[in-house]
């Protein structure tokens, strides 16, 4: 009897603790959306704060801009990466799990390419930090871009590996896109913050295009 009570009490706890885990990746992916509006809510307050103002007539003097086509490679590589991932997430809850593998490392590549370019472009500007407020602001604003761009490249890697690792353990009750074992809810759940959060920042990569691009 107290045997018994005692694998209850066990079981209640472990499953307390596995839907808390739940909760904390939610809570945590949405945190990170607000951190990230913050960081760029500043820059583009600034920008429109020292556009409007343009004391002197220093908000870009000469109209230099950095290139528009290398700011829309990256900001298509981002959309790009994004909906590849809304779409191979359909695939993975249908139980096929190697498109979403396969499709989360092209989604990968598109994003390391976009950080990548994003560092580039810094290393080949036309104008100098200095030189003007949009020059100013975008310096400013693109390694934020960079690092948060790369730094979400190696989440999805983390879930890639995941997904490689419990792909024996999972396979026998549907795979890591149906399994109802905790390690598979997990994955789901760390999964589905990583989808808000990318798609939100892909939708976020227009504004930025447009204001520091074509604007």
């Amino acid at each position: 009897m107290s045997n018994a009570v005692g694998e209850n009490v066990t079981v209640d706890e472990e499953q307390y603790y596995h839907d808390a885990n739940l909760g904390a990746i939610w809570s945590a992916s949405r945190t990170l959306i607000a951190v990230v509006s913050t960081l760029f809510g500043g820059l583009v307050f600034s920008y429109f704060y020292l556009r409007s103002l343009n004391s002197h007539g220093l908000w870009d003097p000469n109209g230099i801009k950095a290139s528009p086509l290398l700011g829309t490679i990256i900001m298509v590589f981002v959309i790009a990466s994004a909906v590849i991932i809304q779409v191979v997430n359909r695939r993975l809850r249908m139980g096929i799990t190697i498109d979403w593998q396969v499709g989360a490392l092209v989604a990968l590549l598109l994003g390391v390419l976009a950080g990548a370019f994003q560092i580039w472009i810094l290393t080949r500007l036309n104008f100098m930090p200095g030189s003007s407020g949009y020059a100013g602001i975008y310096v400013a604003s693109g390694p934020v871009y960079a690092a948060v761009v790369l730094l979400s490249m190696y989440w999805l890697e983390t879930l890639i590996a995941r997904s490689i690792r419990s792909r024996k353990v999972t396979a026998q009750d549907g795979g890591i896109g149906v399994s109802n074992q905790p390690r598979a809810e997990n994955f789901r759940a760390s999964l589905d913050g990583f989808t808000v959060f990318w798609t939100y920042f892909a939708v976020l990569s227009i504004v930025v295009w447009y204001l520091l691009y074509v604007l």
